[in-house]
């Protein structure tokens, strides 16, 4: 096997912690953390080729962090400085992934990396995961053997061909390295060369790689070898496949991370600074501020509109530019007390001592300290660090937004003193005058209640309790509304050719696949007034054969989607999934009437001679975008390439931005008679991270033939839709 010798490879250092949290947002002592490195790292031999400052900022800027339990995606997060430095996670198993590049079928150029790793948070313990998130493709390159010139005249190519891409090598750049993303169940490569021969005649030779893994680098060698010596002659051309793998070696470049500013008591207990320290009246406690850098570090700057008030020389200056004052800031209260200077950053510590603590809360209320470190790289942080000085015993926490529903909230609040009695909880209806009041569940010094029975799009505001002593600190939130489908009834329709779901003047919502088969004189989507539950129409989807003669076309489903027809693409259509909601409904509800034919175009995945199935489902979802033509959408579907294809699996960008999903397969009638028969879909957010995550866009996608994304399905299979509703608790 021949050795790769030199490698060219990047690595995207990060560094934050991620902890175990009963509420999972309030860090304290008790709970568990994680701290997590990620590299990104290129380990393929690249000849006359590195990695530009460029290349580096946008594996930077795109890398993507993915964070799953045993059931779903809980947190997601696109660049490296949008990374939050604290995590707050339950206690439990979890795995991490991350990936960074372009994961398209088939290219010289761009390349897909991932890793991943298994962790658990657990309270009280912190652990350590490096993930080496590594070049993920199938890599192949070509050697063309100098033996080749004896037989054929200029220019070899070999053509190689995946299940979903294609890449053209050239002897004249031998140089050339392909990248292929392989889908997991066809993971061949067909190899056809091509080349003239001295004497004229073209040449042609055929192979098949099958079994290929990914992260390896496959190195063909074409070469001519003569076979026989006869009279008449021989040759043949020999390939040789050399198989290594792409984690043997590495070259590293660091990209930097950003400071991470951490802060801790006396008693080593770490305080999440995106939320209040709450502290007594006078309080005299120390306060230790931990800066970490991945390079030296440049400047630290401290902010306080009050700290001259306080007898501070200046209320802002830089720790590192004291010029001499450095022995007046201690006696104010502030001084390094460590450093730690090494060639892959620095780590200083600085204090805020009791006495300058006293100062700040000498009285009831708010004060605010900024603190901003840059490192030599240019990399910057800025915390704004909020100490609240009160004698209350309970203080009110800010609400999470993921734990505001349409009618339901869960109120948080911390307990500061000696409690009087079970906290509590008052709300009520923003600028109304009656509160009304829950008792809390306490554990430990955290408190919290689900209230219910809330009014949709409704601002409300409450308080933390201590027996009749409420908190000074008054909180807001504002419930989600209820959402609901245009044209929900299909009452509104216009058009002929194609036949669109939105009446004249109207905005789409709804789309189908009418502009595809409309340009065979057919569509697959119709309004129907001959079956309705109310008003006066339904909307009818009916999977036909859409050609010329039954033979020259293709079978097409009967379909209805939230969204729009995007282009047709020879025979193959490009849809544009998703509209927008933020709105988390319990389920879809709405009255079908499906009558399913024998299956007559059938494939791989549902075979002539059997009943249809078909399909409505509905997805939630936080999708990035993908775009096409110019706009984007939440999803955007290619008929013609099945791994674009919509699928809730886990480590997809359809599966991981689902945060809900609901479905109905029919694999009879269903009907009431010749009528129209009510069918709620209930929506799990359980198994998809729901519970933990706001949606951004709602899919729903019904179709009469289950496969017809494959065009498989029978010719006869119809359903009647009406009246589609949201339902809400």
């Amino acid at each position: 096997m021949k050795k790769i010798k030199s490698f060219i490879s990047v690595l995207c250092c990060i560094i934050f912690t991620l902890s175990s949290c009963k509420n999972d947002v309030v860090l304290s002592e008790t709970e568990g953390s994680l701290k997590l490195s990620v590299g990104v790292s290129d380990k393929v031999e690249v000849v006359s080729r590195t990695l530009s400052g460029e290349d580096q900022r946008i594996l930077e800027q795109n890398c993507k962090i993915r964070i799953y339990n045993e059931k779903s995606l809980v947190r997601k997060y696109q660049g490296l400085e949008n990374v939050p430095s604290e995590i707050a996670l339950l206690s439990g198993d979890y795995s991490v992934r991350v990936t960074a590049g372009d994961s398209v079928a088939a290219s010289f150029e761009k390349r897909f990396f991932e890793g991943k790793k298994d962790f658990s948070i657990v309270k009280g313990e912190i652990s350590t995961v490096e993930v080496n998130c590594g070049i993920a493709n199938t890599v192949i390159a070509i050697t063309w053997d100098e033996s080749l010139k004896e037989v054929f005249d200029g220019d070899c190519q070999v053509t190689i061909t995946s299940a979903t891409g294609e890449l053209v090598y050239s002897s004249a750049n031998p140089e050339a390295k392909g990248y292929f993303s392989l889908p997991e169940d066809n993971r061949k490569l067909t190899c056809k060369f091509k080349a003239t021969a001295l004497t004229g005649e073209p040449y042609e030779k055929s192979m098949e790689l099958s079994d290929l893994k990914a992260s390896t680098l496959y190195n063909l060698k074409y070469s001519y070898t003569a076979v026989s010596q006869d009279p008449t002659g021989g040759a043949s051309i020999q390939i040789k496949v050399d198989e290594t793998s792409l984690e043997e070696e590495e070259h590293v470049i660091v990209i930097k991370q950003r400071p991470v500013i951490v802060c801790k008591d006396g008693e080593e207990t770490v305080y999440n600074l995106e939320q209040p320290v709450y502290l007594e009246i006078n309080a005299q406690q120390d306060f230790y501020f931990q800066v970490s850098t991945s390079s030296s570090l440049s400047s630290l700057i401290i902010r306080n509109e009050r700290f001259t008030e306080w007898g501070c020389i200046a209320n802002q200056f830089d720790m590192l530019k004291l010029e001499g004052n450095e022995e007046n800031m201690k006696n104010f209260g502030i001084s390094v007390t460590d450093s730690k200077v090494s060639l892959n950053g620095d780590v200083w510590t600085f204090l805020f001592a009791k006495k300058l603590i006293a100062e700040m809360t000498a009285s009831e209320g708010s004060v605010t300290t900024t603190i901003e470190a840059t490192d030599a790289n240019g990399k910057n942080r800025v915390v704004i660090w909020n100490i609240i000085a009160s004698n209350a015993t309970v203080v009110t926490g800010e609400i999470i937004p993921y734990e505001v529903w349409t009618s339901k909230a869960t109120l948080h609040g911390t307990v500061t003193g000696t409690l009087a009695s079970t906290p509590k909880f008052r709300y009520r209806a923003k600028n109304t005058a009656e509160w009304s009041i829950v008792e809390a569940d306490l554990v430990e010094n955290s408190f919290s209640k689900e209230i219910t029975g809330l009014t949709p799009g409704t601002t409300y505001e409450y308080q933390a309790m201590d027996g009749e002593q409420a908190s000074a600190i008054t909180h807001e939130f504002t419930t989600e509304s209820e959402f609901q489908p245009e044209n929900q009834g299909f009452e509104f329709t216009s058009g002929s050719s194609p036949i669109l779901i939105y009446g004249a003047g109207q905005s789409m919502w709804w789309d189908t696949g009418n502009h595809g088969s409309s340009s065979m004189g057919k569509n697959v989507t119709t309004p129907d007034t001959s079956v309705k539950h109310s008003g006066n129409q339904s909307i009818l989807l009916s999977s036909q054969f859409v050609g010329i003669g039954g033979f020259i076309g293709k079978f097409a489903a009967g379909n209805l989607f939230t969204g729009k027809y995007l282009n047709t693409e020879g025979t193959d259509g490009v849809l544009g999934w998703g509209r927008p909601c933020t709105s988390r409904p319990k389920a879809l509800k709405l009255w079908v009437r499906y009558e399913p034919g024998t299956v007559d175009n059938g494939g791989s995945h549902i075979s002539d001679g059997v009943t249809d199935q078909g399909i409505i489902y509905v997805a939630l979802g936080d999708w990035a975008g993908q775009e096409y033509g110019g706009e984007t959408w939440p999803f955007v579907v290619k008929t013609k390439n099945q791994s674009s294809l919509f699928n809730t699996e886990k480590g997809t960008y359809s599966g991981d931005g689902i945060i809900a999903y609901g479905e109905k397969v029919f694999t009879e009638s269903y009907k009431d008679g010749e009528n129209m028969k009510e069918l709620t879909i209930e929506l799990d957010y359980d198994n998809y991270g729901g519970n933990q995550r706001k949606p951004t866009s709602i899919i729903i996608v019904s179709s009469a033939s289950k496969y017809g994304d494959y065009f498989e399905g029978s010719g006869t299979s119809k359903m009647w839709l009406d009246d589609m509703e949201l339902i809400y608790e």
